[in-house]
């Protein structure tokens, strides 16, 4: 099977849950034109789902009682768990998350599990080790992935492993751009162990200035982060094929952000990292044009990859946890052995 590059398609009926991709999403919209209209849709609802209970927690307006908040949540959490006697049943959000659910037989204990992630932000429960770091970002990150598995039929245990490092190497790509907002809002995502493995870092973020152990962490979070991207793009070949372009463009947009951290020398204090329109049109024609010399020359994804290599290696224990409980296929514990078992380690493979 190859890899096809589609081309964008013709932007499809406005609709209110397309408009929160676009606006606040820029990425993933661009990356999601590629996606045939039916999964593009779904996309929407489901971005816009995570994305409105994420803001209750991140984007709270000034004054909220935590307590409205974490009713809120327990709301989407009994819709989640009982359409039928939801209290959210007249919400437009909430009515077409069912019928995308329904429609793609998504398991509800994605939701679930983003929804306790998010009550571990609002309760600001502190991240201690590298196994909480990454439980955190399944739960936030991982999941948006899984579900989207459903929505592009890719439900094999290859393809839900690739889909958690995707999505964990996602949300590590957050953190390290938003270390100055976070620390504004009073969180830090590196765990502490992390941290003190860089004497003189803490003292950094806590002044908001970069000094050298600062950078070293930094750099280790960078190559964690890729270590992970890499896992998950050897799973675009169970993917179909006319998904496989738009989740390639996806992944090497988002990870290009920790190209401009690494040109402004790790200096995450000097501005948010991001993408401008241009270079996300140049790095995506780079991309098809890649892909489409690849499939000239005979060669599938599975060329670029080797195709023994399980993404799930790249996972640590409680990614594999995480899965476990949210009822996908277990993954062998011979895989322990894998450099990239866990965040810390996975950096010694760059």
């Amino acid at each position: 099977m190859r890899l096809t590059v589609t081309t964008p398609w013709s932007t499809p009926e406005q609709t209110p849950f397309g408009d929160v991709i676009r606006t606040k999403a820029r990425s993933f919209a661009f990356a999601s034109r590629f996606l045939i209209p039916e999964r593009r849709r779904a996309t929407e609802v489901l971005y816009a789902f995570f994305r409105t209970v994420d803001d209750l927690v991140d984007e709270p307006p000034p004054g909220t009682d935590p307590a409205l908040i974490r009713h809120e949540l327990r709301r989407w959490e009994r819709h989640i768990q009982s359409p039928a006697s939801s209290p959210l049943a007249d919400d437009p959000l909430a009515r077409a998350l069912t019928e995308t659910v329904e429609r793609y037989a998504i398991p509800p204990a994605y939701f679930l599990s983003l929804l306790r992630g998010l009550e571990d932000d609002l309760d600001g429960r502190a991240i201690a080790t590298e196994d909480d770091l990454e439980r955190y970002a399944f739960r936030v990150a991982a999941t948006v992935g899984l579900a989207m598995c459903h929505v592009l039929e890719a439900t094999s245990r290859r393809a839900l492993a690739a889909a958690t490092a995707l999505g964990i190497a996602m949300q590590l790509t957050n953190i390290i751009r938003d270390v100055s907002a976070d620390l504004a809002g009073g969180r830090c995502y590196f765990s502490s162990e992390q941290i003190e493995r860089f004497p003189g870092a803490r003292a950094a973020l806590d002044a908001r200035r970069m000094n050298e152990p600062l950078r070293a962490l930094l750099r280790e979070q960078i190559g964690a982060a890729r270590s992970y991207y890499r896992a998950g793009l050897s799973g675009l070949a169970e993917l179909p094929p006319d998904a496989r372009f738009p989740i390639a463009v996806a992944a090497d947009l988002y990870s290009r952000i920790l190209d401009v951290v690494e040109r402004r020398d790790c200096d995450v204090f000097a501005g948010r990292a991001a993408l401008g329109r241009h270079s996300k049109v140049l790095a995506t024609a780079r991309l098809a044009l890649a892909m489409r010399a690849r499939s000239a020359l005979g060669r599938g994804i599975e060329s670029a990859h080797d195709p023994a290599y399980d993404p799930a290696q790249a996972l640590g224990p409680a990614a594999r946890a995480e899965l476990a409980a949210a009822g996908a296929p277990p993954v062998s514990t011979r895989l322990l052995q894998h450099p990239t078992a866990a965040i810390g380690r996975s950096a010694a493979v760059n």
